[in-house]
């Protein structure tokens, strides 16, 4: 027994030895995963959710080849191109929208990909039949499929350029939008994790949404400028019919969120929740239009509206409120302030974004512009007229041809082919609102 034991004390002996004199060093600690940014999150979130538009654009060509095949379903051929070319040209859209609209990551390779992705949308966007077309036919729909096949593989171009940069790589891991890529290191302890962002994100999305609900005033819906009055008729009925749907989808969404696991966190959910859930029966159960009502003057639509705002005036939001919930746990105050939804804990109070040209409405003669409007102002850009009336949350454009209304981030264009007016809102605040607004 002592023999055996000198020997393993001997060989231990000598190994540690070898380590400490004659072995190999140790390699050094990797350095700790960097912290999330919420402006690198949003980024992520953006590219991602375009991404993902663009995701098995290829496929729907073989029906219509399928279709075009077989002479027993040539009466369905028009609709199958049709549906097509609608489907590809709106994901195209809406991949290309988000990449105009996300600002610079500041990574070179990440900033590259957006734009040489853009490009190519772009590309892809010149194939496709033009609006004014009564009825695509299978040669424009065939071309249209050849362009979108000559697309990269853009979610691994996106994969390579995010790996080269360790803050975007952490940032783009906790993006609900993404899915996380492989990352070396230690991670603070307190660090966003994916689950609570998205949870965050969700959250304060659906607080904001509810909040511009209760907000809703018969004023946002009346138009009191006698050139365009015959829309209110429009916008009430339409107000009216539609109440329902905007309850309806923030219930189905909160019906998805998964728990935090945090039991103040979910109480808040659920308490949510169930505000909507008890207004909701109150409420239109449909989004449809009511015919009836498109034949009702506006003094006997007036009241209707107004009840309908009073119930939403009711919906109780939770308290404490979020922010007051995220502060007191760590992992979900720093989930909370990356979230894109989300404003940062301890932030100062809501403030307009400085406009280039500030309230200089003729700047937008020459068709660029970015100006400040309080109330309701007419602007002329590149020769085509148009009022904007500032609403509660957000502006109503107006003008001849009709109506459009959006919220902050939102945008809307009217015009024809090759000199259209592109209106984007920057920010409302107290009746005034920034412009952003450019012709093409």
């Amino acid at each position: 027994m002592r023999v055996r034991s000198a020997v393993v004390l001997g060989a231990f002996t000598l190994v540690a030895a070898g380590c400490t004199t004659g072995g190999h060093a140790l390699p050094a600690p990797l350095p700790p995963v960097p912290a999330a940014a919420r402006a690198l999150v949003a980024w992520s979130q953006t590219v991602c959710t375009s991404v993902q538009a663009l995701q098995g654009l290829q496929a729907g060509i073989d029906e219509v080849n399928h279709t075009a095949a077989d002479p027993s379903q040539a009466d369905f051929l028009p609709s199958e191109i049709s549906s097509y070319v609608s489907g590809i040209t709106g994901r195209i859209g809406q991949a290309g929208s988000g990449l105009k609209s996300v600002p610079p990551s500041g990574v070179k390779a990440a900033d590259t990909y957006v734009a040489q992705l853009g490009k190519s949308l772009d590309e892809v966007t010149k194939k496709a039949p033009p609006d004014t077309t009564a009825q695509p036919t299978l040669a424009q729909a065939r071309e249209l499929a050849t362009a979108v096949a000559a697309l990269k593989p853009a979610a691994a171009d996106l994969t390579r350029a995010v790996r080269g940069d360790a803050k975007l790589n952490a940032s783009y891991n906790v993006a609900p939008a993404c899915a996380p890529l492989r990352q070396f290191g230690p991670l603070d302890a307190a660090a966003p994790t994916r689950p609570l962002v998205a949870w965050a994100d969700t959250m304060c999305g659906a607080v904001t949404a509810t909040a511009a609900l209760k907000a809703h005033k018969i004023e946002d819906l009346v138009i009191t400028d006698p050139r365009y009055a015959r829309l209110s008729g429009f916008d009430l009925s339409s107000f009216i019919s539609s109440a329902g749907s905007g309850v309806a989808r923030l219930v189905e969404t909160l019906g998805t969120v998964t728990p935090s696991g945090i039991p103040a966190a979910d109480k808040y959910h659920d308490s949510l929740l169930a505000a909507l859930r008890a207004v909701a029966p109150k409420l239109p159960s449909s989004d449809s239009r009511m015919p009836d009502l498109d034949f009702q003057p506006v003094e006997q639509l007036k009241p209707q509206a107004q009840q309908i705002i009073g119930v939403l005036a009711t919906i109780a939001l939770p308290t404490p409120d979020l922010p007051t919930i995220a502060a007191a746990n760590p992992v979900l105050a720093h989930s909370h302030d990356v979230a894109p939804q989300c404003r940062p804990l301890g932030s100062p109070p809501p403030t307009l974004p400085p406009a280039a040209n500030g309230t200089d409405l003729g700047a937008c003669a020459g068709g660029k512009c970015q100006v400040l409007v309080t109330g309701q102002a007419d602007i002329t850009a590149s020769g085509m007229t148009f009022t904007a009336s500032v609403t509660s949350s957000g502006v109503r454009i107006l003008q001849d041809s009709g109506e459009m209304s959006f919220g902050v981030g939102g945008s809307g264009s009217f015009g024809m082919a090759g000199h259209m007016v592109t209106v984007r809102l920057s920010g409302v605040l107290d009746g005034k609102a920034v412009l952003d607004i450019s012709t093409g």
